[in-house]
């Protein structure tokens, strides 16, 4: 959802006593009638002390991404503050708002995260906050200075101070303050600064709570505790849409510390997709003083299920076999892209013709569900680590009829989110229990309860007919997909390199819940294309890199219509290509055995490519180094940005190797880590350096552009190595590792 605020102008206010002198705070364009109703509760960004200490919140969301330290880089840089004075706190509130629909959103910055959009969507934002608070603190030294506009103009500010170059006079942030915040600034008088003044942003910058992490701090919503809060647990259909049949309650009651145990009916709401319904399973909560008991007493239940019928014969192999027939048929599938007539020239001149394919991939956030909901009369309190605080909100609204603007949500740190965090099944249950005890309810899930109730990476199949010319270019594409929901990733290259290029696609959808999964489809559109290119580049006899580079002339920009961007340059993929082959020696012999493979990708407006050298002996793969480049425009933490590309690609990586869920019957056969095995630092290469492409480009989003190219780059490198050509994922089921 977009920020809800247009304008730029900010509202600041002094807060008596405390030392503390000013407080920063950006608000909407409110009616006079508005503004005397919103009395003091606004959102407080960054407080300034009589000492030139500060207090800062981070404004964006964090689920390991760095947003809780990026956010506010971008904001203390623009004030010339010192970072070194800065004190961070805890949390954020969401400071909600409604737009003329009664939609959810916010009234400052943009709080949620998902699709490598935070960055993008709060930079002018928290630029334009800094830029005015510096102005109102110049304008006040310029007052105490009784300084003419002209003179003022010559002011500077460094390091929370003003200073007049003329007289060598300074003035601390803490000292103008307090009488700082009766000035008013237009919009027209901001000065934003040049990228040549930065003097926190585009420097290595540390997590600002990485201690409390690495300590083991309540940082996270797991962590959390609630004031008289019971801790439920939850004995949940293991097929999909099973109803129950009968439990034993009592025995339940009977474990020491157990209040209550309580039905939980089935209940629909909004998907991620709010053009389809949401199925949250039915199932019996246990509700008890500590978690220990209500998992105990959980175990104690012996929920029996009735079959649902209408589930039997959902089975990931059964969609997988349906899948290839669709897409090896005859049978017409929508078009989504075409120029040119890539059926034409393919049915007159040779060409390849193959099928990849990808399981459905579980995703397995390192911290299981959880969320507190206290539910009252009038008003509510959420704590959760979820991507959209003001979708929390409105869940309350939905199932309770309280006003979303009247429920507080206290957002935490979330260990991984990657698009699961955006769904509101774990939260619709907390609501509900608390809403039916009527006090706090904490519920917590477990491994299996999050992989067996996961909405799952959607399965694709995709063909891929393709064929050079005589001059070893690429002139035909024909790509037709099957999947469970969603389209395919087709504004994306090899699509505007291609004379005749073609997609279509089949949507079969299945009982088996899906969802977004890390860069929604880009991993698997990656995966079938870049591994194609590679077996073109083979046809035509030129080496895999120098294809992709002639592939990709002349660089010029192409309009763009999926999320991220307006548009997608084909040189900014290049130099990714070159600097990530540069890193990797590309043209320097291997060992025998050894083979590089590459493959990039544009996601969400940012540009990565890798290359991937592998060991082959005996079909057993070792992965021995990877080296990355990324164009993510203006790089304001290089240190996240190095962190998110060697993370990121791993779970590429994982993905590739490991991840497949197993669902028979509208059951998952596989739910915790003994049979859905995840990579070990053994299968992780020793090294991933990175180069960080510099531009001139506003920055852009970098939590999910690695992972796109680690499936195509490692099964290049696999049969560049062995002659081995991987073609369906996971790799685990064909090699050992």
């Amino acid at each position: 959802m977009e920020n809800f605020n247009l304008n730029r102008r900010w509202f600041i206010k002094s807060l008596a006593g405390s030392g503390m002198a000013l407080a920063v705070v950006p608000h909407l364009p409110l009616l006079a009638a508005e503004a005397e109703k919103a009395g003091s509760d606004w959102c407080v960004y960054v407080t300034i002390n009589k000492d030139n200490s500060v207090l800062m919140s981070s404004p964006v969301m964090d689920m390991g991404q760095h947003m809780k330290t990026t956010g506010p880089m971008i904001l203390a840089d623009e004030m010339d503050l010192d970072w070194d004075l800065i004190e961070f706190t805890k949390d954020c509130p969401a400071w909600l708002n409604k737009n003329d629909e009664g939609a959810v959103g916010y009234q400052y910055s943009d709080m949620g995260t998902g699709g490598s959009h935070a960055v993008r969507r709060n930079w002018q934002y928290m630029r334009e906050a800094g830029a005015t608070v510096r102005q109102m603190l110049v304008k006040e030294a310029a007052s105490q200075w009784r300084l003419s506009a002209a003179q003022m103009a010559k002011l500077q500010t460094k390091a929370s101070y003003v200073i007049n170059p003329e007289t060598g006079a300074r003035l601390s942030y803490g000292a103008l303050a307090d009488k700082a915040a009766l000035h008013t600034v237009d919009k027209s008088e901001l000065q934003l600064k040049d990228k040549s003044q930065y003097h926190i942003m585009g420097k290595d910058t540390r997590t600002i709570d990485l201690k409390d992490i690495v300590t083991g701090q309540p940082t996270f919503g797991i962590d959390m505790d609630y004031p008289g809060a019971l801790q439920a647990v939850i004995a949940r259909a293991p097929q999909i849409g099973a109803d129950i049949k009968a439990y034993d309650k009592q025995v339940a009651l009977k474990v020491p510390g157990v209040k209550a145990v309580v039905e939980i009916p089935r209940m629909m709401g909004k998907y991620w997709n709010d053009d389809d319904k949401q199925e949250v399973a039915n199932g019996v909560a246990v509700l008890a003083d500590n978690l220990w008991a209500a998992m105990k007493a959980r175990d104690a239940l012996n929920v029996q299920w009735h079959v649902n019928e209408h589930y039997q014969g959902q089975d990931s192999e059964l969609q997988s076999q349906q899948f290839n027939e669709l897409v090896n048929s005859d049978k017409a599938a929508t078009e989504r892209k075409k120029s040119g007539d890539a059926r034409a020239w393919l049915a007159n001149n040779p060409h390849l013709d193959q099928v990849y394919e990808t399981p459905l991939f579980a995703h397995a956030c390192m911290e299981p569900f959880n969320c507190i909901a206290d539910i009252r009369e009038n008003d509510a309190t959420i704590v959760v680590g979820h991507q959209f605080p003001n979708i929390v909100a409105e869940e309350v609204e939905q199932n309770t009829g309280i006003d979303a603007l009247k429920v507080e949500v206290i957002s935490k740190r979330m260990g991984g989110g990657f698009g699961r965090r955006f769904e509101r099944d774990f939260v619709r249950e907390a609501i509900y229990l608390s809403k039916t005890l009527k006090r706090p309810v904490k519920v917590t899930w477990t491994r299996e309860d999050e992989i067996t109730h996961d909405y799952f990476a959607p399965a694709y199949v995709m063909r891929i007919m393709a064929g050079n010319n005589k001059e070893g270019k690429t002139t035909a594409w024909l790509h037709r997909q099957a999947q469970t929901r969603g389209g395919a990733r087709d504004d994306c290259f090899p699509n505007h390199l291609i004379p005749n290029f073609q997609s279509e696609h089949f949507t079969e959808l299945s009982k088996i819940p899906t969802g977004p999964w890390r860069g929604p489809a880009h991993l698997q559109w990656t995966f079938a294309c870049e591994s194609m290119t590679d077996e073109l580049a083979l046809d035509a006899g030129i080496d895999p890199l120098q294809y992709r580079l002639e592939m990709l002339k002349p660089h010029k920009e192409y309009a763009y219509e999926g999320w991220g961007g307006d548009v997608i340059d084909s040189g900014r993929m290049a130099r990714c290509y070159e600097e990530a082959a540069r890193l990797a020696q590309w043209h320097t012999p291997r060992p025998k055995g050894h083979g590089l493979g590459v493959a990039g990708h544009f996601t969400f407006g940012s540009y990565a490519a890798f290359v991937v050298e592998v060991k082959v002996e005996d079909n057993h793969l070792n992965i021995v180094n990877a080296w990355g480049a990324i164009d993510c425009g203006f790089a304001i933490n290089p240190n996240h940005i190095r962190n998110q590309m060697e993370g990121g690609f791993i779970d590429g990586l994982n993905a590739t190797l490991f991840n497949k869920v197993n669902v028979v019957n509208g059951t998952v056969q596989n739910n915790n880590f003994d049979t859905l095995p995840f990579m070990r630092m053994l299968h992780a290469p020793r090294d991933i350096p990175v180069s960080i492409i510099s531009n001139d480009y506003p920055p852009t989003g970098v939590g999910e552009p690695p992972t796109a190219p680690a499936a195509a780059a490692l099964c290049n490198a696999i049969f560049a190595a062995s002659g081995k050509r991987i073609r369906k994922l996971p790799i685990a089921e064909q090699m050992s590792v």
